[in-house]
């Protein structure tokens, strides 16, 4: 599994350089950027909800990687994303798109890292042959999450972008 650093920023510099290069930023506001990156950590609230319940009854009711790291769960937002922009809710259906990229970059994210919760990615069918166990990056991820920081942030210098955080 990828640290929470990862989850956050993998999401964050997709959509900053989306934002940049794709859609123009008046489209893309920068509070969409910040909402993704909250949401690619989102699919882990099963561990302090599962906590939580485990105190008040005793019992493993949510177990951590179930329903919460399912692709399913993103698609489901991407489904409501289009659905609202097809009603003409671009606000709400861009909202619900990036919380959908955040959960997508969560469960692929912990796929390249070798989260051992592979059977869960496509749940409920899983049955699945997968090609998660080859990456293992997980001995890696602080080294990868302090590269990843740096060239981003030697990307938004470089491009005079920095200033657009401020």
């Amino acid at each position: 599994m990828a640290y929470a650093v990862m989850h956050i920023l993998a999401v964050i510099i997709f959509l900053d350089l989306l934002r940049h290069y794709v859609f123009k930023k008046n489209k893309f506001p920068r509070y969409l950027v910040v909402l993704g990156g909250i949401a690619g950590l989102a699919p882990d609230i099963d561990i302090p909800l599962g906590g939580l319940l485990h105190l008040i009854t005793g019992k493993e009711i949510l177990s951590h990687g179930t329903l919460t790291h399912s692709f399913l769960l993103a698609l489901a937002f991407f489904a409501v994303g289009i659905f609202l922009h097809s009603k003409k809710n671009y606000v709400w259906s861009r909202i619900s798109n990036v919380i959908g990229v955040g959960i997508f970059f969560h469960i692929l994210l912990d796929c390249f890292y070798g989260s051992g919760m592979e059977k869960f990615f496509l749940w409920p069918f899983t049955k699945i042959l997968s090609a998660c166990n080859l990456w293992d990056l997980y001995p890696y991820g602080n080294h990868i999450d302090a590269v990843l920081l740096v060239l981003w942030l030697v990307h938004e210098e470089v491009h005079q972008k920095v200033k657009d955080w401020f």
